[in-house]
């Protein structure tokens, strides 16, 4: 499995990979209907002809961009028991890199894309959402980490090169007034084949090493969150409001009734000496945080035994 990085740059932050270019306003003429033929053939020559070597990932960016205009257009790759890596990002400032740390320090487990990869959603193109769900912007992942991005709105690929293995391609755009229209959305689906064919030649699947254990119990740290302390019941809820349901899509899909997830709330939130989503959201994160000797089952247990001691 090739990666590169397309700077000398390039920032490296623990194991999350991922490419932001920022395009052009109007690289192709984009703004007032389809893009340009010509130039749009230009820039899949270019991606061509950059393939298996480090130019491909800001060739792929250009074509995408060609394509649709976007904001940013971002690339992450994913692998099943892995975190993801940063390979490349433009975004400047102390904020931007805060939100970034926030991001690796466990909270991509809720991103509603990785989310898809993880839970086995087909490969396709997809806008975030009909990832999302349906309390999405009212989650503290939206609050304190989706919302600082900037994004009004998003739409990427999930493409799978290799088994286990999935390549984000994410277009993203910050202006309220310009979110993607079902045009564009049909545009990129009728270029799929053409963007599942260039990632599957780049990122040929290479002898697969065995994940560190670490890496292999990061999902499972987020399934079994809390369960030592509470009942199954209360975690599965617990589990689902993290990830953005509301009361009525965690009701529906347990099977129970909203007063019902009201009150298993309500007892886990005792269980855990938290008062509201926002500090069950840093809990979540501080046990993942703090998870340099995790090794399997509730990660909560060994943080507040470190906790507790210290």
């Amino acid at each position: 499995m090739r990666t590169y990085t397309d700077s000398p740059n390039a920032l490296r932050y623990g194991t999350i990979a991922a490419t932001r270019i920022h395009q052009p306003q109007d690289p192709t003429g984009l703004q007032h209907g389809r893009p340009d033929q010509t130039a749009l053939g230009q820039m899949l020559g270019g991606a061509l002809h950059a393939l298996g070597s480090p130019p491909f990932v800001p060739a792929l960016a250009a074509l995408l961009g060609a394509l649709v205009p976007a904001d940013d257009v971002m690339m992450v790759l994913y692998r099943r028991g892995q975190a993801p890596e940063l390979l490349h990002d433009l975004s400047t400032g102390r904020e931007s890199a805060t939100n970034l740390a926030l991001y690796l320090k466990g909270a991509y487990l809720l991103d509603p894309f990785y989310r898809a990869f993880a839970d086995g959603v087909a490969p396709g193109c997809y806008r975030l959402h009909q990832l999302a769900p349906t309390a999405f912007r009212g989650s503290e992942y939206f609050r304190l980490h989706y919302a600082r991005t900037g994004f009004r709105d998003e739409i990427g690929f999930l493409l799978t090169p290799a088994p286990a293995c999935c390549v984000h391609l994410s277009l993203a755009r910050r202006t309220a007034r310009a979110r993607f229209s079902a045009a564009e959305h049909r545009r990129l689906l009728d270029f799929e084949p053409v963007l599942r064919e260039l990632v599957a030649r780049h990122w040929a699947p290479a002898p697969v090493a065995v994940p560190p254990p670490l890496t292999t119990q990061l999902d499972s740290a987020l399934r079994l969150f809390g369960r030592d302390f509470l009942t199954e019941r209360e975690a599965e809820v617990l589990q689902l409001l993290l990830r953005g349901h509301s009361t009525k899509s965690i009701a529906e899909r347990l099977g129970i009734s909203p007063e019902t997830v009201k009150l298993h709330r309500k007892h886990s939130y005792a269980k855990l000496d938290v008062s509201s989503q926002a500090e069950l959201f840093h809990l979540f994160i501080d046990a993942l945080g703090s998870r340099g000797s995790y090794r399997g089952g509730d990660p909560l247990t060994g943080y507040l035994t470190r906790a507790g001691a210290a």
